[in-house]
């Protein structure tokens, strides 16, 4: 504390971050009307300011990799990829008018037909060939994995492919290896996932208590 002391400019920085977040936490416990309003106007505020910073982060990239193209750098063609899908993310989402009852009508939502569209043509694939991209990374990680010889290796491989064996279609109609699959999903892999969102919780909590008093200052120039 002694050192945002010598700083006003990060003292500032640390009152404000800590009493809009003690705020909006209050508010999230019920604090009364007046903290509702309160933590509205912030939650308001820092939505402008996020709208506000995407677009200049996105106005940014536009020009820094039009800047490539003119330059005719070596990732120029990379970089027109990149302005190409920017533009066709950006009018299917806001600037295509689609027809409805009422008449022409721009996009409202990321549901809209046109962004919805563009989603399925463009994104789902991309979004395919990359778990798929996954699967052999996950395949030659397992094998260098065997190759190592180490025995936890060898136990969390095998592991590993007797869980995905057993939940083969075919398998999974067996009563006996349905019934196991059933168990195993309920009670081993939900107690896992309970206990990633747990500590993923708790790891929150922690960041967030030491933003509110100053311990974690990403916000303020060092």
């Amino acid at each position: 504390m002694v050192s945002l002391l010598r700083n006003p400019r990060q003292l500032i920085a640390v009152l404000i971050a800590g009493v809009s977040g003690l705020i909006v936490l209050l508010d999230f416990v019920g604090a009364g009307p007046v903290v509702n309003a309160l933590a509205m106007v912030l939650v308001q505020w820092a939505a402008l300011i996020t709208a506000l910073a995407v677009v200049i982060g996105a106005v940014s990239v536009f020009s820094s990799h039009l800047r490539r193209l003119h330059a005719r750098a070596p990732e120029a063609g990379y970089s027109l990829v990149l302005i190409i899908g920017m533009v066709i993310v950006i009018v299917a989402g806001i600037f295509y008018p689609t027809r409805t009852a009422m008449g022409l009508t721009l996009p409202m939502t990321l549901a809209a037909p046109p962004i919805r569209t563009v989603f399925r043509l463009i994104y789902e694939p991309l979004a395919a060939s990359l778990l798929a991209l996954l699967a052999f990374f996950a395949l030659s990680a397992m094998l260098r994995a065997l190759r190592s010889g180490q025995t936890e290796a060898i136990v969390v491989v095998s592991i590993a492919l007797l869980a995905l064996v057993i939940q083969l279609p075919p398998l999974t109609f067996i009563p006996i290896i349905g019934q196991m699959v059933q168990w195993l999903n309920d009670y081993l892999v939900a107690a896992g996932a309970r206990g990633l969102l747990l500590g993923s919780a708790i790891g929150a909590l922690i960041a967030g208590v030491r933003l509110l008093i100053g311990f974690d200052m990403p916000y303020a120039d060092r």
